[in-house]
């Protein structure tokens, strides 16, 4: 009996030791933060500050992914979501628990997650329809298949990023062979006159169309939760790649000439 009660007290000592040190998962973050911050501020280069702000989100992904459930990780994860990766984010609803999961919040970005996931590479597009600047409707429908791409750019007038991707989006197309692709511009701006004036200011080559959140709101059918989202289209309707960096579009492009 004795010898039972060792082996079993033995057993119990080894599980506790195998268990999962309790980590304050607010501290951590806010540790976390404040390190990236001061690194932040003395980057001298925007690749330091982009890699710097890179190393956050996945060091914030880890202690998600080993706390999941834990206390505050609701709270780290709507706070972190828009920074991480689809794949981040495949893994972290994977393996959430379902509690946390029916969160009000959560459970709203778990929802245009799936439908991220279901514009993704390899899935047939899914058509949107939108107003041009003279007021008529123009979808997505009408230009596929008219080219051997179309590149979806959901963009507004007052996002750096987006506004900064124009111009290299016009090095391409002005580059392509005709015929090779077009571009459809989807602006996101609730301020119709703001999109008037970026328009006239960035005097775009290709078809513009405007969502008014309402009747004509493609972004929430792609999922978008950031901006510039982009997605390219094949001539058959299926989808190639989600957000390509300007190498990988270049290569797609190009590449099979």
């Amino acid at each position: 009996m004795k010898k039972q009660l060792l082996i079993i007290l033995a057993i119990m000592m080894t599980l506790a030791g195998c268990q999962k040190k309790t980590v304050d998962l607010k501290a951590e973050w806010e540790s976390l933060y404040s390190r990236t911050e001061a690194a932040f501020d003395m980057a001298q280069t925007p690749d330091e500050q982009d890699s710097i702000l890179t190393n956050m989100v996945d060091s914030a992904y880890l202690l998600l992914s080993e706390n999941i459930g834990a206390p505050y990780s609701d709270t780290l994860f709507t706070g972190v979501y828009y920074l991480l990766s689809q794949e981040q984010k495949q893994g972290l609803f994977a393996i959430m628990p379902k509690q946390m999961l029916e969160e009000e919040v959560i459970e709203q970005m778990h929802q245009v997650f799936l439908k991220e996931i279901a514009t993704s590479a390899n899935n047939p597009y899914t058509d949107i329809v939108a107003l041009q600047p003279n007021g008529e409707e123009l979808a997505l429908s009408d230009l596929v298949g008219q080219t051997d791409y179309v590149l979806v750019d959901f963009w507004a007038s007052w996002c750096g990023p987006c506004r900064r991707l124009i111009p290299v989006l016009k090095e391409i197309y002005a580059g392509q062979p005709k015929g090779r692709f077009q571009i459809l511009s989807r602006s996101v701006d609730r301020d119709e006159d703001a999109w008037r004036k970026a328009l006239e200011e960035e005097q775009m080559p290709w078809p513009q169309i405007h969502e008014d959140g309402e009747k004509y709101n493609g972004s929430d059918l792609y999922g978008v939760t950031g901006i510039p989202t982009t997605i390219l289209i094949n001539k058959e309707g299926i989808i190639i790649a989600r957000n390509p960096d300007e190498a990988e579009l270049e290569t797609i492009l190009f590449g099979e000439e």
